[in-house]
């Protein structure tokens, strides 16, 4: 978990339409047989109206992605008023579908940072069914361009990217609050680019002013199967 997260809280059911290779909450559920996160995605009564503590930050659905093209508008809107009657909480939203946020753009409340999950510039298709990477950069910067939210993006599990560009975008472009990156921890055999070079792109965010949480930091894996 990211370390300035104080709790996370999921309060959608189901499992997300993005199918990612190695998606680690999909197997959690389906090892430990977790009905909850199976099926089409649905509010869950029990978890909705939770309290959460002034100071508070909170994750918002770990488990799914809240923004999925399957889970249905109303779904996110619920829990994006329940996160507006919060308003002494603070709230990530982080998805790998970033261009949803365009479709309850008016109804995020301002407790929200707004997060994308992008973990290189280069496509992949063959990993997951989300929006493309290079396109979730370009999403992330409209909406720097539109509005005041603090933008974060986690690069995790990071694969093999193009160092200028990867830090420009992510540094100048987009401005963000902060940037998480770390390695797959699952051994999914993801292209991995080496450990140096992530170190070169740490340094280049930081430079730019950019806080980086330092996640898994790791020699890369000798082979993949991509």
């Amino acid at each position: 978990m990211f370390p300035f997260i104080s709790k996370t809280w999921n309060p959608v059911a189901g499992e997300c339409s993005h199918k990612c290779v190695g998606c680690w909450a999909r197997a959690y559920a389906e090892r430990l047989k977790f009905k909850k996160y199976q099926g089409q995605p649905r509010i869950d009564e029990k978890q909705i109206n939770y309290t959460f503590k002034k100071g508070d930050f909170v994750f918002v659905q770990d488990m799914t992605d809240l923004f999925a093209d399957n889970v249905p508008r109303e779904v996110i809107l619920r829990v994006l008023d329940q996160i507006g009657k919060s308003s002494d909480a603070k709230f990530l939203l982080l998805t790998k579908n970033p261009k949803r946020y365009y479709d309850v753009l008016p109804h995020i409340p301002e407790n929200c940072v707004l997060g994308a999950t992008i973990e290189s510039n280069r496509i992949e298709p063959r990993i997951s069914k989300a929006q493309d990477r290079y396109e979730r950069i370009h999403t992330m910067l409209y909406l720097r361009e539109m509005t005041d939210f603090q933008l974060f993006v986690s690069v995790e599990p990071i694969m093999e990217f193009d160092l200028d560009y990867f830090a420009v975008a992510l540094g100048k472009w987009l401005r963000l609050w902060a940037v998480a990156v770390g390695y797959d921890n699952y051994g999914n055999g993801f292209p991995e680019p080496q450990l140096s070079k992530t170190m070169q792109l740490i340094d280049k965010l930081e430079s730019m002013g950019i806080k980086v949480y330092r996640k898994t930091l790791r020699e890369a894996a000798a082979g993949t199967i991509f």
